[in-house]
């Protein structure tokens, strides 16, 4: 991790913001009500919708950006490989970690019930694995796609292309879907490093105010048309055994809104660094940034075990989510904090 007063500003105020809309969506989700949860209503329920259709991207785009100069560093097969290890180390494992945290919770209430079947259980727990935190997954997946271009074919746009392509026939199983999805971004944030390298758009590069409106507009707009249908979890990504047409209808639009959204905050909050420096809020979150993985791992916990166990409310609630996420997001940090402090815990956190 870089010294903090070398850290770049923008990023950690973007990876901040869209952790709390993490929180925010998964309280929607899973702290509205026992009748939400099952019938799975929060694919109808606008908020919902409207953070699921652009803050996943932000989050992509972020970490193509910074995993950039580690990448291009990596001349060598040796540094690529010491690279793609210490990422493996820094992302996977604190999955398999957590897993089986959880599988150790599913065995002594098995054993409690006389219940127990460690053999049957092995194979939940890998599976559990595949499922948990995905979107630490697809960053690995995208990184280490983009380490194997990079190093074999010095990053040919034509590979990528190509690549893109392959996507929409690859099965969606196992998360696969969701990984495809992020890949765009994160290749977007990853070759817009060169493209924002120079250092008035790091430091002091305030955008116009118009061009900030024409984007919320263009986003704004793009969301009028929104709907369940558009969300990755409901229609996949994959074109082989749907209508081809409309398949690729949804998955063009739900890649452009996602765009579009990331744009639009990318300009407010490059404009709100350089314009609100001094303000305490942007302290705050940078920091929920610096500590947004260890905050997305916890909070993940936090919601299915607490949030949606005792959510005591009969009808969705706004009110009720947002105070579920400020519980959630202040527990989580403090976890992240505490556990980052345990040399042999801070792991857990993504804290190296």
């Amino acid at each position: 991790m870089e010294n903090k007063k070398k850290r770049e500003v923008l990023p950690d105020l973007l990876r901040g913001f869209a952790i709390i809309l993490v929180v925010l969506g998964h309280c929607i989700q899973e702290g509205s009500g026992a009748a939400v949860q099952m019938e799975q209503l929060y694919f109808c329920d606008r908020l919902y919708q409207w953070i699921y259709s652009f803050h996943m991207p932000l989050f992509m785009i972020v970490s193509g950006y910074l995993n950039w100069k580690s990448i291009k560093q990596s001349t060598e097969s040796r540094e690529l490989f010491s690279l793609m290890k210490r990422r493996l180390v820094s992302l996977i494992i604190p999955i398999f970690l957590w897993t089986g945290v959880d599988y150790i919770r599913i065995l002594l209430l098995n054993a409690l019930n006389r219940n127990a079947q460690p053999e049957a259980l092995i194979f939940v727990y890998f599976y559990n694995a595949l499922h948990k935190l995905w979107f630490l997954w697809a960053v690995w997946w995208c990184f280490l796609l983009v380490c194997v271009v990079h190093y074999i074919f010095r990053d040919h746009v034509l590979v990528y292309v190509f690549g893109f392509l392959l996507l929409f026939v690859i099965p969606d199983g196992l998360g696969l879907g969701a990984y495809k999805y992020m890949m765009p971004y994160f290749l977007f944030g990853y070759y817009s490093h060169d493209l924002m390298k120079w250092k008035q758009w790091k430091l002091d590069f305030k955008p116009k105010i118009w061009i900030i409106l024409i984007t919320g507009l263009a986003f704004a707009v793009l969301f009028v048309y929104y709907n369940e249908s558009f969300l990755i979890y409901t229609t996949g990504y994959k074109l082989v055994g749907k209508q081809v047409t409309r398949q690729l209808w949804i998955d063009f639009y739900r890649m452009l809104i996602g765009f579009a959204g990331s744009f639009f905050f990318i300009l407010v909050w490059q404009y709100l660094a350089v314009s609100c420096s001094k303000f305490q809020g942007m302290s705050i979150l940078r920091q929920l940034g610096a500590d947004s993985m260890g905050i997305y791992i916890l909070s993940e916990y936090l919601v299915i075990f607490l949030v949606q166990r005792f959510a005591w409310n009969k009808q969705p609630s706004y009110i009720l989510n947002v105070f579920e996420a400020v519980v959630v997001l202040a527990a989580s940090w403090m976890g992240t904090m505490i556990l980052g402090k345990i040399p042999v815990l801070k792991q857990f956190v993504g804290k190296e």
